[in-house]
């Protein structure tokens, strides 16, 4: 490499010039000493600054696609259908987000062999997770059910007995 001299100089006074000479060999800044990095820390480095890149590309997409579901309601007047485009666009996306972060870890433990294992199983945990929020959210709209129907049936019956009011009129 070649070695550059600056030299800088004050013409107002009579002072001898500074100059200033970058060391070639020393990466460093400030001062620091240059540390030996490994291997390992050379390849979590670069994992590093793909996994980010890729992490910005990912919430700007995902901001762009969201911002054309909550516009579908102003452009088409049909409410309920952008409501179905977010909802199936977020559990999509939370979906592919989970297997392709499953497959990473999985490859970084286990080359392809875990990629492919480590995408699988995540797969599984997230439909296994989606079934058990299913079933919970029925669980809840049946008690919810059950309590309505009781409470129509109290209203009836305070109507009939305590009102005189007979709910089928053509039985008097």
């Amino acid at each position: 490499m070649a070695q550059y001299e600056i030299v800088i100089t004050n013409g107002t006074t009579q002072q001898s010039p500074v100059q200033v000479v970058p060391q070639a060999q020393n990466n460093s800044v400030g001062g620091e000493k240059d540390v030996p990095v490994s291997a390992g820390a050379r390849y979590a480095q670069s994992l590093l600054k793909k996994v980010v890149g890729v992490g910005v590309i990912v919430h700007t997409a995902d901001q762009i696609i969201s911002q054309q579901h909550s516009t579908i309601s102003l452009t088409t007047g049909a409410q309920e259908y952008g409501q179905r485009a977010s909802y199936f666009y977020q559990k999509g996306s939370s979906f592919i987000k989970s297997v392709v972060i499953g497959g990473m870890a999985g490859g970084q433990v286990a080359g392809p062999g875990g990629a492919v294992a480590g995408a699988a199983v995540s797969a599984l945990l997230n439909i296994g997770g989606q079934a058990m929020n299913y079933f919970l959210q029925k669980d809840v709209l049946d008690k919810q059910k059950s309590l309505e129907d009781i409470s129509i049936r109290m209203r009836t019956m305070r109507a009939t007995v305590s009102g005189r009011r007979y709910s089928n009129i053509t039985e008097y």
